[in-house]
């Protein structure tokens, strides 16, 4: 068993796609892209947010790395450059699950390699309206490799204290913060478009948020965030600088009658990554049963345990085990870094498909409805999960499984997979 050196093998793997594309895969249908979630088909990696500045706008921040884009020199004026292009439309969502576009627009960028920084940021103003919500669809080119990478966002306008009406910075260099999560204790500000407030209340919630239910389950979701397990109050002011102390859920709110405000979480210093013995231990339970999951979670010596639960899997073949630890913590940590919203990505509802099916082969978007679909190689068979966009005062990344007592043969199937030591994808 200690010859495994399991663990200190997984941060080696983690820069490696989680799945390969599919083979054979048709062609999607209009508003469905197969690339969607899938790190390993596209070079560009953009982040994107969205502040509420004023009763009718909004901003939407981009933030891209150049050293992802390709520059080339043949140009007028022989420099290395890349050439970036951003469009957007933002569609309100009506009743019924329909939308009427609200605005659209194009921008196109020049980056000179030789000013290039580390990251390149951009704002674009939205024309939104306060008491509405829209989905919003982006897609930044890079027109000189000629690849396009979609993304989607929902802009909740609902009311003035949801998340997307603070604007969250780094401390140290005032640059915001696009992520919803801050690594370990880092230094944080953040302000309110209405800066009339003079208190600001901090609750934080320690506890771990529960598992979501399988795919095939009825059951009722187990609440969570009833009750803080600590209460702050302090001066508010937009120039403090603010650290989290501890692991966990913070929700700052300028009235204790509010359920709505800003969320910020602590979930360590290697979030979204995988890299602890603990961190490994807690994916394990979707694969293994109540009894063998606590006892791996008491074990003595958490290493040896986990070794001893995938080595169990591939019958103590080394290679084998590997591979299955290379895809299945590669999964999880692709799926933080997608579907993080007051949990853990790999703990909601898009998360745990993703762990235990892979990325989808076609994602296709609707007023806030994102379905996913799998084909097998032949098209014989074809799974599709639908997740619903789901407003909730704690993040603007709650979309919820219909969940089906259907898809109970599909998941025993999936499960039955992993537990016989091989990589379970739709093919």
């Amino acid at each position: 068993m200690n010859r495994l050196l399991l663990i200190n093998l997984l941060a080696l793997f983690l820069t490696v796609a989680c799945s390969k594309p599919p083979a054979n895969i048709v062609r999607p249908q209009t508003g469905m892209k197969s690339a969607m979630y899938n790190p390993g088909t596209t070079k560009m990696h953009p982040a994107y947010m969205v502040y509420h500045n004023s009763d009718n706008s909004s901003i939407l921040m981009v933030k891209i790395f150049p050293s992802e884009l390709l520059f080339s020199d043949a140009n007028a004026e022989q420099k290395m450059m890349a050439r970036l292009s951003i469009r957007f439309q933002l569609n309100e969502v009506k009743e019924q699950g329909t939308t009427t576009m609200a605005d659209s627009g194009s921008y196109r960028y020049t980056i000179y390699k030789e000013n290039a920084d580390k990251k390149f940021f951009t704002r674009i103003p939205l024309k939104t309206e306060t008491g509405k919500l829209y989905e919003l669809r982006i897609s930044a080119t890079d027109k000189i490799r000629n690849e396009e990478n979609i993304s989607f966002l929902m802009v909740n306008k609902t009311t003035v204290y949801s998340q997307q009406n603070f604007l969250i910075t780094e401390a140290a260099q005032n640059i915001p913060v696009f992520e919803p999560f801050i690594v370990g204790n880092n230094p944080f500000k953040f302000e309110h478009r209405i800066d009339t407030f003079s208190l600001v209340y901090i609750s934080y919630y320690g506890s771990d948020p529960p598992l979501p239910r399988p795919s095939f389950s009825l059951a009722r979701e187990r609440e969570f965030m009833n009750k803080p397990d600590s209460l702050w109050i302090l001066k508010y002011n937009k120039n403090t600088r603010y650290q989290l102390g501890y692991e966990g859920i913070y929700v700052i709110r300028f009235d204790t009658t509010l359920t709505e405000g800003l969320t910020v979480l602590n979930f360590g210093d290697d979030y979204p990554r995988i890299k602890k013995v603990k961190q490994m231990v807690d994916p394990i339970a979707y694969l293994s049963s109540s009894a063998e999951y606590e006892k791996i979670k008491n074990a003595d010596n958490l290493k040896l345990a986990v070794d001893k639960f995938w080595a169990g899997l591939a019958n103590n073949k080394l290679d084998q085990a590997r591979e299955l630890i290379r895809i299945y913590y590669n999964r999880a940590y692709f799926a933080n870094y997608y579907f993080t919203s007051f949990k853990p990505g790999w703990k909601t509802d898009r998360g745990m498909i993703y762990l235990i099916y892979g990325p989808p082969q076609a994602v296709s978007r609707l007023a806030g409805t994102e379905k996913w679909i799998y084909y097998t190689n032949n098209f014989n068979t074809s799974l599709n999960f639908t997740f619903v966009y789901t407003p909730s005062p704690y993040t603007n990344q709650n979309y919820v499984l219909q969940r089906s007592e259907s898809f109970e043969t599909f998941w025993r199937q999936a499960i039955d997979t992993w537990r016989s030591g091989r990589i379970f994808m739709f093919e």
